[in-house]
């Protein structure tokens, strides 16, 4: 997408949301509702939306930093989204999603195999990122597996299986079955390689 495309996108999802109440918007995405702002919680730190206008930043201590848009994009998908349907406890794999098969072969080449080839060298690392980061380090799922809040209902884990004599090592993200009730497979695959990027961008200065 060009950085129109993301402004309009912006546009649209404001243009629907400011014909909403913000309170009954924030209740059924889980966000913290204050006089004239929301805070929600955005993968690794918390966004600030401004009301009436909805216009979305990072909360302090953040805020002087600019919110992308592909972020935004995503953010206020959500909130359009938002149903207040709780986590299933189901993981899922991106193409069990309904309608991921058909962005799957990008998404495994957007998150999957980065994921395998950046951490995959590095056994251990996955997991001290992913502490570091906020996330919950699990068992049962590959050699390494952390699990992230990056919705308040999304939920999304990440896993690891290291390389062997018979095998290169291979990357894995596994999403909420619920994920779907709030954003299109597309955001959902943006969403899930946003992760995935900010955790190797945490791993550049870790050392072995």
């Amino acid at each position: 997408m060009r950085t129109d495309d993301y402004k309009n996108a912006i546009a649209l999802a404001v243009q629907d949301l400011s014909g909403r109440e913000p309170a009954d918007v924030a209740r059924a995405a889980g966000a913290e509702m204050y006089l004239h702002y929301m805070d929600l919680q955005y993968i690794f730190h918390k966004a600030r939306i401004r009301l009436p206008g909805w216009e979305a930043g990072w909360a302090p201590p953040r805020d002087a930093d600019e919110l992308p848009l592909t972020d935004q994009v995503l953010i206020f998908h959500y909130l359009q989204g938002a149903k207040n349907v709780p986590l299933s406890g189901d993981l899922a794999a991106y193409r069990e999603i309904p309608g991921g098969t058909f962005y799957f072969d990008a998404f495994r080449r957007r998150a999957e195999i980065p994921l395998a080839q950046v951490f995959g060298a590095r056994p251990g690392i996955l997991s001290r990122v992913s502490e570091l980061s906020g996330g919950k380090l699990v068992k049962g799922y590959g050699d390494e597996a952390a699990l992230f809040r990056v919705f308040p209902h999304v939920e999304i884990l990440v896993m690891l299986y290291h390389a062997d004599d018979e095998f290169e090592a291979r990357g894995q993200v596994l999403f909420d079955r619920s994920v779907g009730s709030y954003l299109s497979p597309e955001d959902i695959s943006w969403l899930g390689s946003g992760l995935v990027y900010r955790l190797m961008g945490a791993a550049r200065g870790l050392r072995d």
